[in-house]
């Protein structure tokens, strides 16, 4: 555990991640929820039904991993819920309805279900320290496939219509002021391309209540980026005055070669950075299980398997392209030219700058920035970078240093790699 909580979470010896989601289980209904994935069977709360007391004992080891992940620096935390629990829900089943989109939360249990939350954030803060500072009741609530299927693996899920999520919402707000938690919400984690049009059927007073947008820049055609309508989401949530997460992403119907894939998702990241512009961008789940072309780290995830063998993937370091370079506080620079290739950054004073170029291509790439346009202390001085690369023979080596005479920058993106660009 340690050597994977080092791996993403220490920025000497991982990745240097700065944000942990938690998924508040609802917990499955043992009778009928038989079907869960491995990675996805989340336990409750209160897994005994209405009257039944709280199990603080329950979940250990996700709240071991996030206390670890603090412990190593870890400074944003979110809670979100992707089900209530069983006893909450209208099918009796944290994996959805019986039928597309339907609501799942049986209505005499909204406010229920939102101190369901807010007492487990309560204590997770007396307890353990823990505060959380935001706090999402949903996961992709109006995309209406969570329904109940037995022929295949499952995980929570639970769709909520937009009457209901405006009742969910404001009773939470409710919730939160009354317990006096300084825990803000966060919503609505879905799709990005459904995300403006919740927005616009939202109430005042609901909106009001919305601290932050989580949204998820899936696309179901892997090729088709455009579809994410990152500019749009963008401009709607900036006249709302709302911070903007991209809170969950991987590599959905991506198939090929791992290298390819790993690509991929570094060029969805700049295009993330670029158009969507989020003050936060989150992978979906770190450890996946062997054999799949999710996960930063994968394992068999099996407890009785000796040894336990974690291997990194190649999305892992691409995710160190970012992550290892480009820190919390630094600016995204605008960068229509290039939006699809190279994220451009710095911290606020200037003195670290930062470009990650990424190359899915089978050829060479040349790119020219002129620094000067960035930082106006670069101007007419000579300028060195210290590259890293990762590609089919390569997981974030560094290259030769290069020196410039000018703050115009030359640099070659070889073919199928991400290049990260330190300028001093």
């Amino acid at each position: 555990m340690d050597s994977v909580l080092d791996l993403l979470f220490d920025h000497a010896k991982g990745l240097g991640l700065n944000i942990v989601r938690y998924n508040i289980g609802g917990g499955a209904n043992p009778a009928v929820d038989t079907n869960m994935r491995p990675f996805a069977d989340i336990p409750g709360f209160r897994p005994g039904g209405p009257s039944a007391p709280y199990d603080w004992a329950a979940d250990e080891r996700q709240r071991k991993i996030l206390l670890g992940a603090m412990e190593r620096g870890v400074t944003v935390t979110e809670a979100f819920s992707n089900s209530p629990p069983f006893w909450m829900t209208i099918s009796g089943s944290v994996t959805g309805n019986i039928g597309w989109g339907k609501d799942n939360l049986d209505p005499n249990y909204y406010d229920a279900f939102v101190d369901y939350l807010t007492t487990i954030v309560k204590h997770f803060e007396e307890a353990w320290g823990i505060h959380f500072d935001t706090i999402n009741p949903f996961n992709e609530p109006v995309e209406g496939w969570w329904n109940i299927d037995r022929r295949r693996k499952a995980q929570e899920g639970c769709n909520f219509s937009i009457p209901t999520i405006s009742k969910v919402l404001l009773s939470l707000q409710k919730s939160l002021d009354e317990k006096k938690i300084s825990t803000k919400i966060s919503a609505f984690d879905s799709w990005s391309q459904n995300t403006c049009q919740v927005l616009l059927r939202m109430e005042e007073d609901c909106l009001k209540a919305i601290n932050q947008v989580n949204v998820h820049t899936y696309v179901n055609v892997p090729t088709k980026e455009e579809g994410a309508q990152r500019q749009k989401v963008k401009q709607r949530v900036s006249l709302l005055g709302k911070k903007l997460w991209m809170s969950e992403y991987g590599p959905l119907s991506w198939v090929g070669e791992e290298l390819d894939i790993a690509l991929a998702v570094g060029r969805h990241i700049t295009l993330d950075l670029n158009d969507l512009q989020p003050s936060a961008w989150c992978y979906w789940q770190a450890l996946e299980v062997s054999g799949s072309s999710w996960g930063l780290l994968t394992a068999p995830f099996s407890y009785e398997q000796k040894p336990f063998v974690v291997s990194l993937s190649k999305q892992y370091f691409v995710m160190m392209h970012f992550t290892r370079w480009i820190r919390p506080g630094f600016q995204i620079f605008d960068n229509a030219s290039l939006k699809d290739t190279l994220v451009i950054a710095s911290n606020l004073s200037g003195s670290s700058l930062v470009l990650v170029g990424t190359n899915t291509s089978n050829y060479n790439k040349d790119i020219r920035v002129d620094l000067s346009d960035l930082a106006s202390g670069l101007a007419g001085t000579s300028v060195q970078a210290a590259l890293f690369r990762t590609s089919a023979v390569e997981n974030h080596v560094e290259l030769p240093i290069l020196y410039f005479d000018s703050p115009i920058v030359f640099v070659r993106l070889a073919l199928k790699s991400i290049t990260s660009i330190i300028i001093s």
